[in-house]
């Protein structure tokens, strides 16, 4: 009799177990639109702790198209990239005190090996987004992966077509829109106190890997990296795309692909399609 109970008892351990396992990979069912799947990704990560196993392939291939944040493959134009990446007019380190000015200068000359004379010049043109990004990259190195590199590969493999939530420019207008103090603040916390910065990193990428949705919103919504701009580079987000994802599953069935800080939280992507009447359902990988 004991070890009969011991028996029921372990598995109901073991079901109840995997009904909460974690996940980045869901489901997304609603009337009069096709079964579609949301998957949560981080856009660079250390290849050892890169995973993307047959399962998650498999349910790649069952949708009829790939869509990320902003399609890359649509990126046609290179040259227009780039002119989005300049300042109409003026001077980039114009925008910083004679001090913050001169940290940037030697931080970015010593991060990319050149001349301070040299990164002043081949930078002053730039619009500080691009200042914030080298500190992104400065953690970065040739063993990151990138999740949606991975997925559009794959999604060329199958000939699955590639959209967009968003376009390049409306990605651009986010930090044209913040107040010029705080991107200011952002990109001198980065060069000030890089290992706070190497600190998320490594937090981030543990949260990816346990697969922990709401520790990722948690994390993102109140780090200090965002600088109060939850609103601009997360919520106003996930609500312009509810409808865009809307549309896209009218036709067509869907592999939504989107940073996992997008997924979780009150304004979070899973809630925000709950609460436009799907169902959203949990999917072990």
């Amino acid at each position: 009799m004991k070890a009969f109970l011991t028996f029921i008892f372990s598995i109901v351990i073991t079901w109840f177990g995997f009904g909460q396992e974690k996940t980045l990979l869901f489901s997304i069912k609603g009337k009069d639109t096709k079964p579609s799947y949301l998957f949560g990704t981080v856009h660079m990560i250390a290849d050892t702790a890169y995973y993307f196993p047959t399962k998650l392939e498999k349910t790649l291939s069952k949708a009829d198209q790939l869509v990320l944040e902003i399609d890359e493959n649509g990126i046609s134009d290179r040259t227009k990239a780039q002119k989005m990446l300049m300042l109409d007019s003026g001077n980039v380190f114009d925008q910083f005190t004679k001090e913050q000015a001169d940290s940037i200068i030697q931080w970015g000359s010593s991060l990319l090996g050149m001349k301070p004379e040299v990164f002043e010049k081949n930078f002053s043109g730039m619009k500080p987004f691009v200042l914030m990004q080298l500190g992104v990259q400065a953690m970065m190195n040739a063993h990151s992966k990138s999740y949606e590199m991975e997925l559009m590969s794959k999604a060329n493999a199958n000939k699955q077509p590639i959209k967009g939530l968003e376009t390049m420019e409306s990605q651009f207008a986010i930090f044209e829109e913040m107040k010029p103090d705080v991107l200011t603040d952002m990109i001198m916390e980065g060069i000030r106190h890089p290992e706070k910065a190497a600190e998320s990193q490594q937090e981030l990428v543990a949260l990816y890997i346990a697969k922990d949705v709401e520790g990722l919103a948690k994390l993102i919504t109140e780090s200090e990296d965002i600088g109060g701009s939850a609103e601009e580079l997360l919520f106003r987000r996930n609500r312009n795309w509810i409808p865009i994802m809307t549309d896209f599953m009218k036709t067509q069935s869907c592999f939504f692909a989107v940073g996992a800080g997008h997924l979780g939280g009150d304004q979070g992507v899973i809630q925000l399609l709950k609460d436009a009447g799907y169902t959203v359902t949990p999917i072990a990988y």
